[in-house]
């Protein structure tokens, strides 16, 4: 009866640890291909700014983004490789994939003035960056790092 009773007990401990080290492993997995996806997104928002992204309207140094009729998000693949941009549905609701590819991450993005000085007036507008996943779990369910950088 006792090893009834260590067994009742240890076994949903084994569970919850195996399941906390499958959280732990996709985290570091994301955290790892943000050394790809962070910069293929201010690459993007660089090439918003002179004109020629592939993804997002122009934009012009010190405008916010994205307006109230745009999204600036954008899909990943498990190797880091960005498949294309997202509509605010697929975002909201999640995705498994893109054109026929699989979806891992998802990137959100945004730019505001950069007030953290306490001065109203700046020349710097600080963009904010998520990294999301699992892609395909609803938005209120997906595990987020965040990243900041600051862009004339």
């Amino acid at each position: 009866m006792i090893a009834i009773g260590v067994l009742a007990v240890a076994i949903p401990l084994v569970f919850a640890a195996l399941a906390q080290s499958a959280n732990s492993a996709m985290t570091a997995e994301a955290e790892t291909r943000c050394a790809s996806i962070i910069p293929a997104c201010l690459a993007e928002v660089r090439a918003s700014r002179e004109g020629h992204s592939g993804y997002f309207a122009a934009t012009s140094a010190g405008q916010s983004f994205p307006t109230k009729d745009e999204t600036w998000m954008l899909a990943f693949s498990k190797e880091g490789r960005h498949l294309g941009k997202l509509h605010k549905d697929d975002y909201d609701h999640g995705i498994r994939e893109l054109d026929g590819e699989p979806i891992y991450y998802i990137s959100a993005m945004s730019c505001t003035p950069d007030l953290a000085s306490g001065s109203k007036i700046t020349s710097m507008m600080r963009v904010d960056i998520t990294l999301e996943f699992p892609a395909s779990a609803p938005v209120k369910n997906r595990k987020i790092i965040f990243f900041h950088s600051c862009i004339p």
